[in-house]
């Protein structure tokens, strides 16, 4: 017996093994703007093909979200925000911010135990894993639920988490309205 608990767990750890090399994940990353409405793009790329997929914000609430008026009634695509009006600045907001951030995750691992999803997108996850608000082990307890492709957005994403991933896309800004004090332009920014 102990033999055959012994034969299952390597077989477990092949199988780990083979989806780590199938499922494809992607870190957008920067201190400019536009990661979000790159993993948007991509998507809505998707989502254009038939595969389904699950979107996470973190340290969002999706009041003032264009794109979550947009996708809200697509097909084959769920859509959930885990954060509050006031965006996380200090570690004085650490404890009440990582209560909803483990929500968020507890939230995403029910949904994902009834149907897994093609492409799970990660939002904003950068900043939460910097801050500690998430672990990386938190994460990748979701990530099996993909079939196709994870995208992690944010920034701040720590150096080890950087060799985890099968691809980096860093973001800069050279130019950009913020800079002259211009607001966020619906349909542009948001």
């Amino acid at each position: 017996m102990c033999q055959d608990v012994e034969t299952f767990s390597q077989a477990l750890k092949t199988i780990k093994t083979i989806f780590q090399i199938m499922v494809k994940i992607t870190l957008i990353t920067g201190e400019g703007k536009g990661k979000t409405t790159l993993s948007i793009g991509s998507i809505f790329q998707k989502q254009r093909e038939g595969k389904s997929i699950l979107v996470a914000q973190f340290l969002k609430t999706g009041v003032n979200c264009g794109e979550c008026t947009y996708f809200e009634n697509k097909e084959n695509i769920r859509w959930f925000t885990f954060g509050k009006e006031e965006f996380f600045h200090s570690k004085a907001q650490k404890e009440e911010y990582t209560v909803i951030m483990n929500n968020g995750i507890n939230i995403l691992e029910k949904t994902l135990e009834k149907t897994k999803v093609d492409v799970l997108l990660l939002d904003e996850v950068g900043i939460a894993l910097h801050f500690e608000l998430l672990s990386w082990n938190q994460l990748e307890g979701i990530f099996h639920y993909a079939t196709d492709e994870i995208i992690l957005t944010g920034r701040k994403f720590p150096e080890e988490i950087k060799s985890k991933v099968d691809t980096i896309i860093e973001i800069g800004e050279i130019k950009h309205p913020y800079a002259k004090g211009l607001e966020a332009r619906m349909g542009i920014d948001f």
